[in-house]
């Protein structure tokens, strides 16, 4: 029943985000996030799950990207089309390492391996804490560099992402390697896996944007990307962080990965 139950929810999710779209050119495209995560009217919706990210420092060294990240948040309501963005509280900036299992995708592989579908999400993310307790990073641990990946992102990309690079060709095997390591031992194995690309989210879009919006949406997501390179050319993150969330707006850390 509990499974009947979260597909229904699933399915509505996705029809709700299906009739939301973006306009690129005179062209709609779907927000996936709109019935998943948020709602029209720019409301956070429940998404539990877990992951492994890596927080930004917002105090003492290496938090010079927390502070360029802060700004940028200051600038948000000048811009007219942000009005149509839920923008995510500075205190969840992070880059995620992993991304776990959320309960509303409930479907195998994204689920992890040896659960039943039905558990629930509080039992999911105990289980998964205890196998990563015995989780060790070894050649794989931090500090990862990163950079901010200057090029343009792809068209139908709603979320208001700052995407990032490994700073050196050390950190990039180090993460792969990382994610691959981890995928086996959650037992989550994503499509996306190997092309994963790394990011840090400061907003999701929950309306339609006009030509003239999404212009000017490009047009102050290049300047923020090329301030944030600017003032800081190597973005230093720590540990990762097993968390678990209720919505986009907070990540609880249960530990560090060691």
């Amino acid at each position: 029943m509990t499974q009947r139950r979260n597909l229904l929810k699933g399915v509505a999710g996705a029809v709700l985000a299906g009739m939301m779209a973006d306009r690129v050119g005179g062209q709609t495209r779907p927000l996936p996030d709109v019935g998943r995560k948020f709602s029209s009217d720019g409301r956070v919706l429940p998404f539990l799950g877990n992951t492994i990210i890596c927080h930004l420092p917002q105090q003492g060294e290496g938090s010079e990207a927390f502070d360029a990240l802060l700004d940028i948040y200051r600038e948000l309501p000048g811009d007219a089309w942000t009005r149509k963005l839920t923008a995510t509280p500075p205190s969840s900036y992070h880059m995620t390492v992993f991304g776990g299992a959320d309960d509303r995708d409930r479907r195998y592989p994204v689920w992890p391996a040896g659960l039943p579908l039905d558990v629930p999400i509080e039992d999911c993310n105990r289980i998964l804490g205890e196998r990563l307790k015995s989780f060790r990073l070894g050649e794989d641990a931090p500090p990862y560099r990163m950079r901010v990946n200057l090029a343009e992102p792809p068209a139908n990309e709603s979320p208001l992402n700052i995407r990032l690079l490994s700073a050196d060709e050390d950190t990039e095997q180090r993460l792969r390697r990382l994610r691959d390591r981890l995928a086996v031992t959650l037992g989550i194995h994503d499509s996306g896996h190997d092309s994963y690309r790394f990011h840090v989210t400061l907003g999701y879009l929950v309306a339609d944007l006009s030509t003239e919006e999404h212009a000017a949406y490009r047009r102050s997501l290049t300047r923020w990307k090329q301030l944030l390179a600017q003032r800081v050319p190597v973005i230093t993150l720590g540990a990762p962080e097993y968390c678990v969330l209720r919505d986009m707006f907070a990540f609880k850390r249960q530990f560090f990965l060691a």
